[in-house]
C-alpha cells in the first residue's frame, strides 16, 4: 500500500511546479479553474478562488486601483509617490504569496482526496470535517454528478473556513504588521471588492480586511451570488479582468491540460 503522507507531499510538489511564482496568478487561475472543471461543479470553492486571484491582481497592482489612487494622491511628490507605490508593491507581493499557498493547498487536497479519500489513513492527513467534504465532492465528481445546492452551500463553506483559518489569515496578517503608513493601510484593510460577475452596482466594502471573519462572510456572499446568475456567467466574466489568455476561454481544459503538459512532462 502507497505511504499516504508521501504521496501527499508528491502532490504538493506538483502543486508547487504548477504554482509557478508568486506573481504568475494567470497560470493558478488557470489550474483552479480545471479543478472546478474536474469536480463537476460540486467545488465552489476553487472557482471562487480564482475570481478572488484575478480581482487581488488588478487591485493590489501598484498600476491599479489602489495604485492609481497613490498616484493621484501624491501627484505633486513623485519622492513620496514612488516610496507609497513601494509599500504597495510589498503587500501585493505578499497577496501573490497567499494566493500561491492557497493554490498549492487546494491543488494537492482535492487530487490527494480524489485518489486516496477511501483509504482510512488519510484521516492522518486531514482534519475529519475537511476530509470529508472533499470526500464528497470528489465522490460525486468520479459519479458525474452535480450535487443539489444546499450541498454545494456547505462544502463551499468547509473548504473555505479551513483554507482562511490555515493559510489566508496568518498571511495576511503578517503582510499588514509591516506597514508603517497609516494612509496606506487604511487603503488596504478597507478594499471595495467588485467580482466581475457581480450584478451592476453590487461590491463589497471591507471595514478590516485582517478580519478572518469579515472575509469569511464575504466570501458566502461571492458564492450565493455565483449561484444566482450561475456559473456558466461566473467563468465567461473571467475574461473582463484582461488577465488570462484569450485561448483559454475557447477550451478551458484542454487549454489547462496542455499547461500541466507543459509544466509537469514527467508527470504527465
Amino acid at each position: 500500500m502507497a505511504n499516504l503522507a508521501d504521496e501527499y507531499q508528491k502532490l504538493r510538489n506538483e502543486a508547487t511546479i504548477l504554482a509557478g511564482n508568486p506573481g504568475d496568478i494567470p497560470q493558478r487561475a488557470t489550474m483552479l479553474h480545471e479543478i472546478f472543471l474536474d469536480s463537476g461543479g460540486n467545488h465552489g470553492f476553487a472557482e471562487i478562488a480564482t475570481h478572488g486571484a484575478l480581482w487581488g491582481f488588478n487591485f493590489f497592482e501598484t498600476t491599479g486601483t489602489l495604485g492609481n489612487l497613490i498616484s493621484y494622491r501624491y501627484f505633486y511628490n513623485k519622492n513620496e509617490m514612488k516610496y507609497r507605490h513601494g509599500l504597495l508593491q510589498t503587500f501585493a507581493d505578499g497577496f501573490k504569496s497567499a494566493n500561491r499557498s492557497v493554490f498549492i493547498d487546494t491543488y494537492s487536497n482535492y487530487y490527494f482526496v480524489k485518489k486516496f479519500g477511501a483509504e482510512k489513513e488519510a484521516d492522518s492527513i486531514f482534519k475529519p470535517e475537511l476530509l470529508e467534504a472533499l470526500r464528497q465532492i470528489t465522490k460525486a465528481a468520479n459519479e458525474k454528478k452535480l450535487l443539489d445546492t444546499d450541498t454545494r452551500r456547505k462544502l463551499f463553506q468547509t473548504t473555505l473556513q479551513w483554507e482562511q483559518e490555515t493559510t489566508v489569515a496568518p498571511a495576511v496578517k503578517a503582510e499588514i504588521a509591516k506597514f508603517d503608513c497609516p494612509i496606506l493601510k487604511r487603503l488596504v484593510l478597507k478594499p471595495f471588492v467588485r467580482f466581475k460577475y457581480f450584478p451592476r452596482f453590487k461590491m463589497f466594502w471591507f471595514k478590516d480586511f485582517s478580519e478572518t471573519n469579515e472575509r469569511i462572510h464575504n466570501a458566502h456572499q461571492c458564492f450565493e451570488i455565483a449561484e444566482q446568475v450561475g456559473w456558466k456567467d461566473v467563468f465567461e466574466s473571467m475574461e473582463n479582468y484582461e488577465v488570462l489568455d484569450e485561448n483559454f476561454f475557447q477550451n478551458p481544459l484542454e487549454f489547462a491540460q496542455n499547461l500541466k503538459k507543459k509544466l509537469l512532462p514527467q508527470v504527465i
